[in-house]
């Protein structure tokens, strides 16, 4: 197993280019104009942690979590190669995830977070998102 020294495992990081999830909030954006729901901003930067969706008059922040950087339970892999690194990573990852949600529910803000497959999955329910939006008014999808 090889192991980086931490000046090797930050020469690694700067050299990835982050390009986020675009397919993953581009298909949930798709989804929200086909139920008809506006009044969103992508990655606002005047809210903690910069949502994925961020529903200002509503006090909403939802998050796409991409199920490899995020550590989905469901299908998570672990790489066998540089394992500790990884395991690492996606810890911290995590951990800055619960942080940035218990920040953004203090200031109010509901915290909805999405994996990546929940929106390749037939059974996943945009119903759900709708309710927790505008309980009184959320559409049929």
């Amino acid at each position: 197993m090889d192991v980086f020294s931490k000046a090797k495992q930050s020469q690694v990081m700067a050299a990835i280019r982050h390009r986020g999830n675009r397919s993953t909030e581009l298909m949930f954006a798709a989804l929200l104009m086909r139920a008809r729901v506006s009044g969103w901003k992508l990655h606002s930067l005047e809210v903690t942690g910069k949502p994925d969706f961020y529903f200002p008059t509503r006090q909403v922040a939802i998050f796409v979590d991409g199920c490899f950087w995020h550590g989905c339970p469901k299908c998570f892999q672990a790489p066998q190669q540089n394992a500790l690194f990884w395991a690492k990573t996606i810890e911290r990852n995590r951990k800055h995830d619960r942080k940035v949600a218990r920040s953004l529910r203090s200031e109010g803000i509901k915290v909805i977070r999405l994996w990546e497959h929940d929106l390749q999955s037939r059974t996943w329910k945009l119903r759900k998102v709708l309710e927790l939006l505008d309980p009184a008014n959320s559409p049929p999808v």
